[in-house]
């Protein structure tokens, strides 16, 4: 008799019996964060709806100089300051899926906004093929992060024939909810946001990127070329090129092992946002690594409670951070 068979039925049984005992990597209590939703939708059923809904509705971050979304110039590669992905603070009382309200916020990386009086932010309009643009002046609600920490949220104000797709602060991934998953190195990653050379002719189309977390350090080793100073940094294996700034970087996967057997499904969470590239000198040019550097997704969520909290000072009912 064939072999192949009577080891499929042992997977089969082995499968059977690991379901009824608790895994340690994935314990029955343990709940999966909702993962971003466009506003007036459900979540997302399945990560690949995850994945749609966060291309269809990237943000790409431009100079105020040309227009996005006109004819381009011969000759002229329309490079975007950056890329970017929209985090909302709920108002109270307000539903956490479907049409939820409260304060949409832009979230990049702080070098990509620096020294711009406005910018142009490119979007997709609702079920159609087309760009819609809107000008923000930098003097309209920003708040940027301490010192050292390479992020800014900018205000997003309302865009007629746009819906944003909204990150949940509960999916924010800061460092007890990395631990609680044990996310770290090896954990399967992907970015979502410019590809160099190539945004769209008619409507935004963003890369995905995939990789795995390649080193997760608390020092502060990350020369900032715009700050001027060190900063923490994770490192991804994925590539890295200008323009993919600011786009967040998301856990995501499958964890598989044979014996004992064990089998999770890794929880979408922001693990960071791009920030930057390593180079290696060789000869007189400089050549990528391979590698991405990002900003943990810790100071994200540290940046949108600070945030929240400013809100709630000047007066407004806001929903606290989960």
């Amino acid at each position: 008799m064939n072999g192949l068979p009577i080891r499929l039925a042992i997977l089969l049984l082995a499968s059977a019996v690991s379901a009824q005992q608790p895994s340690p990597t994935n314990p029955p209590a343990q709940q999966s964060p909702p993962v971003a939703q466009s506003q007036g939708k459900q979540s997302p059923t399945h990560k690949t709806e995850f994945f749609s809904d966060m291309g269809a509705n990237s943000i790409f971050i431009y100079r105020t100089d040309v227009d996005p979304c006109g004819p381009v110039p011969d000759g002229l590669t329309l490079l975007p300051l950056g890329s970017g992905f929209v985090v909302q603070i709920l108002k109270k009382g307000s539903p956490t899926v479907g049409k939820t309200t409260g304060w949409s916020f832009l979230i990049t990386a702080k070098h990509v906004l620096a020294n711009q009086a406005a910018v142009i932010v490119r979007v997709n309009a609702d079920n159609q093929t087309k760009f819609i643009c809107k000008k923000i002046e930098m003097t309209s609600r920003s708040l940027a992060a301490d010192d050292g920490i390479d992020l800014e949220a900018l205000l997003l104000p309302e865009i007629e024939g746009y819906t944003p797709t909204v990150v949940p602060t509960s999916a924010l991934g800061d460092k007890s909810k990395m631990e609680e998953w044990n996310i770290g190195v090896g954990t399967e990653v992907v970015t979502i946001g410019y590809l160099y050379g190539y945004s769209g002719l008619k409507a935004n189309y963003p890369v995905a990127k995939f990789g795995h977390i390649s080193m997760v350090s608390d020092e502060s080793w990350y020369l900032n070329t715009t700050s001027n100073l060190m900063e923490q940094g994770y490192i991804m294996d994925l590539p890295n090129a200008p323009g993919l700034s600011g786009a967040p970087v998301f856990s995501f996967g499958t964890e598989f092992e044979a014996n004992p057997f064990r089998y999770r499904e890794v929880p979408v969470l922001v693990v960071g946002v791009v920030k930057g590239l390593m180079l290696v000198p060789v000869g007189d040019a400089k050549i990528s690594q391979g590698v991405a550097v990002v900003e943990p997704g810790s100071h994200v969520r540290e940046l949108i409670v600070k945030i929240a909290s400013v809100l709630k000072n000047e007066g407004m009912d806001v929903e606290p951070v989960k």
